[in-house]
């Protein structure tokens, strides 16, 4: 009797017993194993190996509370056992309680730090909790047990991908591959971070290998198509969207995409479709709303636009995009809560892309200059504007060259020895001059003529003249050499040749405006090729336009010649002189001289001299310029769906301390 006793309240039960309780949970009989495990713990409840492979049957019937406590109970008795905190761990994943869970495998690697599973689980549970330094601190510690550990390979390529390391993630991803090679997660990732360095062709190749292996991955058709985006095969692109779609008509990221798509192809209604019915699909998708927000204003709508951007924030109050798209859409008051929110974002900046960081800059350049801060907002303006400078690296000696060229070329013993030239043809309006000069509010009005569409800013000329140089095998800057062997009827076929091409933009105007400023370089060739054009010249204060150019993002990189105040003086100076060139060579009344000042002190005066220099009748709807609906793509986008307004004349002033240098450029053109 006595050892009967003895035996029943033994906590070290016979070793046959536990070797078959663990045999049953090695073959997979997880009833059976809690069955024995309950009998088992009858009669020695303190033993924790028990408590763990009741844990584990349990875990396996899908149990997972009753596992966890369990497990709990397990690594109570047993609190130096690293497989115990490693199973409670797994228990914790499948309750979803990963923050628990990470704690359990810390602890688990702690006890025995060769552990390759418990670093590895660890970096999983991080991972899950978007905790991603540590996860990728906790994968590369599986790496330096086990060098060919492919799994955490790939877990710490996705990782990194995930914290946007993509060069750091490709290596990775390869290794996996080379364990795996028919993987379409990893195909997929590994086209993520190629898309992600910019190696589009090499992305797209990984993104149709997934869709080999996978037909039906929505994800990877979408992928796909933002590779295809980017290399400008709109037609496939969209084909891959359309396929996502279909495939997974949820798929709000898809919907996203193909917006963007939409969007750089300036279809701006149908890219509103696609970013409403992702926001639709996601109501807390900021980006979503966003560029729903950025479609309606590209439309118009500017009202609309700048609801959708406040609920932008409202999702998401570190939108740094969003602050920047209201940035643009609204004159900020002391009321207004969003530049001091700005300001505090500044703690973001690092982890920034380049371009977001920029566009912070300006615009809470904009949000200090509208709260009267102005050499903080100097300040804001400076840092994004010394950003951007070095982005584009200027080749300011090709600008120089050109001109020289031009008024070498051109000069008036060229014109004397050439008949005037005639022709009956389309007559298109050019507007030139620097920007930030007024030429988005001359188009406007003259837009909003019924006889007038207003293209903007059309490439067309240019890279027909620069063409002829290619053509000859000389830089682009000598054109003015090739075009003086022109004949007078091949110059005037290349003209027909640039309207033909710009009145497919609108069959049934009258007239069509193209406000590409830069054409002030070509006035002496639109005079050649175009002897019926009207050539309008937008001049402003030289203090305003330049410090307003310095102060503006614009939203392609063409004028990158405007982010350096040195530089922009100089560029100033080269475009009035070539004007005045222009107006010494060419017969008297070539070119109509409009200033922004006069446009804004008498805007109908200036509207009908406007209307009578380009031929047409007066109307009266030109002064509601600010109600046309047309696209307007520039950066006055906002300004001219505004009467006009005076507050832009003499801007400099307030600025005035930091800009000496430029003054001292153009001060003799004022």
């Amino acid at each position: 009797m006595s050892q009967k006793a003895t035996s029943s309240t033994s906590n070290t039960p016979d070793k046959r017993d536990i070797e078959m309780l663990v045999g049953l949970i090695r073959q997979r009989q997880p009833v059976q194993a809690e069955a024995m495990a309950r009998r088992l713990l009858d009669i020695h409840p303190s033993h924790g190996a028990i408590w763990q492979a009741l844990g584990a049957a349990l875990h396996a019937q899908g149990r997972f509370a009753e596992s966890v406590d369990a497990q709990r109970q397990a690594v109570t008795l047993s609190p130096w056992d690293a497989v115990a905190h490693y199973v409670l761990g797994e228990s914790l994943m499948a309750t979803r309680q990963p923050e628990l869970a990470a704690e359990s495998y810390h602890l688990s690697r702690s006890i025995k730090p060769d552990f390759t599973n418990a670093h590895f689980k660890l970096g999983n549970a991080l991972a899950v909790q978007s905790r991603l330094d540590e996860a990728i601190d906790a994968y590369r510690s599986v790496l330096a047990i086990q060098p060919d550990f492919s799994e955490a390979h790939a877990n710490l390529g996705f990782t990194l991908m995930s914290a946007h390391r993509y060069v750091e993630a490709e290596p990775h991803l390869r290794k996996a591959l080379l364990a795996h090679p028919n993987s379409p997660p990893i195909h997929n990732a590994l086209g993520v971070v190629l898309y992600g360095q910019t190696r589009l062709t090499e992305a797209a190749e990984s993104f149709r290998r997934a869709i080999v292996l996978v037909p039906n991955d929505a994800e990877a058709h979408a992928n796909l198509g933002n590779a295809l985006r980017e290399l400008g095969q709109f037609a496939e692109a969209e084909a891959s969207y359309q396929r996502a779609i279909l495939l997974n008509d949820q798929f709000a990221r898809a919907y996203f995409d193909f917006g963007g798509l939409m969007y750089v192809q300036e279809r701006y209604a149908e890219a509103e479709q696609h970013y409403r019915r992702a926001f639709e699909l996601k109501t807390d998708y900021a980006e979503a709303c966003n560029n729903l927000g950025r479609s309606i204003r590209r439309q118009g709508r500017l009202d609309e636009a700048r609801g959708y951007f406040e609920t932008a924030l409202g999702i998401d109050p570190e939108s740094v995009e969003a602050y920047c798209n209201l940035a643009s859409l609204r004159s900020f008051t002391p009321a207004h809560t969003e530049p001091a929110r700005l300001e505090k974002l500044a703690f973001k900046l690092p982890s920034l892309s380049e371009h977001m960081r920029i566009r912070y800059w300006f615009s809470l350049g904009k949000m200090r200059e509208d709260l009267g801060h102005y050499d903080d907002a100097f300040d804001a303006y400076a840092q994004g504007s010394g950003l951007k400078y070095t982005q584009l690296a200027p080749n300011e000696a090709a600008k120089i060259a050109l001109i020289d060229n031009l008024r070498a070329t051109f000069d008036a013993r060229f014109f004397a020895s050439r008949p005037a030239p005639s022709s009956s043809g389309k007559a298109p309006i050019f507007i030139v001059g620097m920007p930030r000069s007024g030429t988005s509010l001359i188009e406007q009005i003259l837009s909003t003529h019924p006889d007038v569409y207003g293209a903007g800013e059309l490439p067309d000329l240019e890279n027909m003249l620069f063409a002829l140089a290619t053509e000859a095998g000389t830089p682009v800057e000598a054109y003015p050499e090739v075009a003086a062997r022109m004949t007078a009827e091949q110059l005037l076929r290349l003209g027909e040749a640039y309207t033909d091409n710009v009145w497919k933009l609108a069959p049934h105007a009258t007239r069509i405006t193209d406000k590409m400023m830069a054409n002030f370089a070509h006035v002496g060739m639109i005079h050649l090729m175009l002897p019926s054009a009207k050539i309008i010249h937008a001049m402003r204060d030289p203090m305003d336009s330049c410090f307003s150019c310095y102060a503006t993002l614009f939203s392609r990189n063409n004028l990158d010649f405007t982010y350096d105040l040195g530089e922009v003086g100089r560029y100033y100076v080269r475009y009035i002189e070539l004007m005045k060139h222009w107006q010494n060579v060419l017969p008297p009344g070539s070119i109509l001289e409009l200033r922004y000042e006069d446009m804004v002190a008498d805007t109908e005066g200036q509207a009908r001299r406007l209307l009578d220099y380009v031929g047409l009748p007066w109307d009266p709807g030109c002064l509601s310029f600010h109600e046309n609906q047309r696209v307007v793509k520039t950066a006055s986008a906002a300004q001219v769906r505004r009467p006009v307004y005076k507050s832009s004349v003499a801007r400099w002033k307030h600025f005035e301390a930091h800009l000496q240098p430029l003054l001292d450029i153009v001060k003799e053109y004022r």
